[in-house]
C-alpha cells in the first residue's frame, strides 16, 4: 500500500503527503557545519560490531556516529536531524510528543550511524520519498520486520490525529510500515527503521491508517526536489499505485535488504542519491511551527506524553476556578448574614 513496500501478515508498506503548514521562521542559533566531502563519509555500520545489532540495548549504548551531540537514552523533546545527502542537506525537526517511540528509535539509529551511506531508494513525485534500509546488509537484515529480530519492531502507538496539527501533511516525516489487512481500514504495523517524507498532503490517505508523523522538514526542501526519481516505483510494488504514472524500475526491497548498497545499489541503481551521514542539534532554539504551540488544542505545549496529557491542565484549571467561585459565593453568604444580624 501507500507507505509500505513489504508484505506483513496481510500486505505491504509505503509513504505519502499534501496541505502545507506555514514553514517555521528559521533563525539559526548557529551556522551549520560544512558537510564532509564524500571521500570522508563514515563507514556504514555492520554486524557484528555496531550497537544497533542488538536493538533491545542500542538505546543505552554510547554514541558511535557523527551525531556526537546526542546522548544515550530517550530522544529530546525537540531535535533537529541534518541528513547530509549527495544532493545537499535536509533538516528534519522531530517532536517526541507526536510519536515517543518513533522519535526515540530515530534518536538511537542516528546516534549509531544507521543511515550512513544508505540509499534514497523510492522517490515518487506527487507522493513520497522513502529511505531507511541500512547500507550494509548484515545490519539491514536486523531491521527487516520479516526477520522479526528481538527488539527491532517498534510497539504500535496511535497516531495523534489533531485537526489543527500536522498528520501526514506535505514535508512531514513518518515511519514506513507494513499493513495489517485484518483491520478495516488496514492499519500500519511493524515499524522498524524505514521512513518516508510526504511530498504532498497525504492526510486523507494515511492518517486513518495510523501512520504517525513526528518530524518536519525545516530546511532543505529544495534538496528533496533534486533527489533522483528516474527509477520510479520499487519492482515488488508495481501494483500498489497503478494510477501514479511512475515507471516501475526501482530496487527490489527484498534484494535491498539482502545485498545492501555496495553489492546491489551501486551495481544496478547507480543514479540513486545517498545519505552520507547524519548530524543533530538537540533542543534547537529556533522558533517552532505555529501549530505546535499556537493552535486550539494545546496539549503538546504542556507534556511530552502526547495526545490527552493536556487534560490534566484543564482539570486543575477548572477545579481552581470552581474553588474560587465557591469562595466568593461563601463570602457573599457570610456578608449577607452579618448584615441581617446588624
Amino acid at each position: 500500500w501507500e507507505c509500505s513496500t513489504r508484505p506483513t501478515r496481510g500486505r505491504r508498506r509505503r509513504s505519502v503527503a499534501r496541505k502545507a503548514f506555514p514553514a517555521p521562521r528559521m533563525a539559526p542559533s548557529a551556522a551549520p557545519a560544512a558537510a564532509l566531502p564524500r571521500s570522508q563519509w563514515p563507514t556504514p555500520p555492520s554486524c557484528p560490531g555496531s550497537p544497533l545489532c542488538d536493538p533491545a540495548t542500542a538505546a543505552d549504548a554510547a554514541t558511535t556516529s557523527t551525531a556526537t551531540s546526542l546522548v544515550p537514552g530517550r530522544a529530546p523533546a525537540t531535535c533537529d536531524y541534518v541528513f547530509h545527502t549527495t544532493a545537499g542537506d535536509v533538516t528534519f525537526r522531530a517532536y517526541r510528543a507526536l510519536s515517543p517511540k518513533g522519535a526515540d528509535r530515530l534518536h538511537t539509529l542516528v546516534r549509531h550511524g544507521y543511515y550512513d551511506g544508505s540509499a534514497l531508494y523510492r522517490v515518487l513525485p506527487g507522493f513520497v520519498a522513502q529511505f531507511g534500509v541500512a547500507a550494509h546488509p548484515s545490519l539491514a537484515r536486523v531491521y527487516d520486520h520479516r526477520e522479526d529480530h528481538p527488539g527491532a519492531i517498534l510497539e504500535d502507538e496511535p497516531a495523534i490525529i489533531n485537526p489543527d496539527g500536522p498528520g501526514n501533511d506535505k514535508l512531514w516525516l513518518s515511519y514506513s510500515s507494513a499493513y495489517d489487512d485484518t483491520k478495516s481500514p488496514p492499519r500500519a504495523v511493524n515499524r522498524t527503521a524505514e521512513l518516508f517524507v510526504n511530498l504532498v498532503d497525504n492526510r486523507e490517505k494515511l492518517d486513518e491508517k495510523g501512520f504517525a508523523s513526528f518530524a518536519r522538514v525545516v530546511r532543505g526542501s529544495e534538496v528533496i526536489d533534486k533527489w533522483f526519481t528516474g527509477y520510479g516505483e520499487m519492482r515488488e510494488s508495481c501494483d500498489l499505485h497503478p494510477d501514479g504514472g511512475w515507471v516501475c524500475e526501482g530496487p527490489s526491497e527484498t534484494d535491498l535488504y539482502a545485498h545492501g548498497v555496495e553489492a546491489y545499489v551501486d551495481e544496478h541503481f547507480p543514479k540513486l542519491d545517498r545519505i552520507g551521514y547524519v548530524t543533530a542539534t538537540p533542543d534547537p532554539t529556533d522558533p517552532d511551527p505555529g501549530w505546535y504551540y499556537g493552535n486550539s488544542k494545546h496539549h503538546f505545549s504542556w507534556s511530552e506524553g502526547g495526545e490527552g496529557h493536556g487534560v490534566l491542565f484543564y482539570v486543575i484549571f477548572s477545579l481552581t476556578l470552581l474553588m474560587f467561585f465557591l469562595l466568593i459565593r461563601r463570602q457573599k453568604t457570610v456578608s449577607s448574614k452579618e448584615r441581617r444580624l446588624s
